[in-house]
């Protein structure tokens, strides 16, 4: 019985030492404006690739316009940002593939300011 125990606490070490981080990381973001009339969601997959982040997934409108940006974050504001992409109307959805070079994204209602998602930082790994 001894043996078997023993076995079996060797194999679920193996098989603790195969889990491996994630090569990607999953990001949801929602954004709207305060009076509701405008409304949206991303849903990304991001990757490492040759230094730069490789984006890749969908941006919805459920009203209005939304922005997807990436930026660089500095003491608690972004700055530097490039439009990943814009998605205008009711229930729109558009498919991001693109790269960047900037550490963070943020989705944006298209009202002005003040209507952002979360800002998340690219990591490109589950860990």
């Amino acid at each position: 019985m001894k043996l078997h125990a023993v076995a079996a606490g060797v194999l679920m070490l193996a098989g603790t030492a195969l889990t491996r981080t994630p090569d990607h990381q999953t990001i949801t973001l929602d954004a709207y404006s305060g009076d509701s009339s405008v409304s949206g969601h991303a849903r990304l997959l991001v990757t490492r690739d040759h230094g730069a982040f490789h984006l890749r997934g969908e941006v919805t409108s459920d009203h209005g316009c939304v922005l997807l940006k990436a930026v660089q974050m500095h003491l608690g504001l972004y700055f530097g940002s490039d439009m990943v992409t814009r998605v205008c109307g009711d229930d729109h959805h558009i498919t991001v593939d693109s790269h960047t070079h900037h550490s963070d994204v943020v989705l944006t209602a298209d009202v002005g300011p003040g209507y952002d998602s979360r800002i998340v930082a690219l990591t490109g790994t589950g860990g």
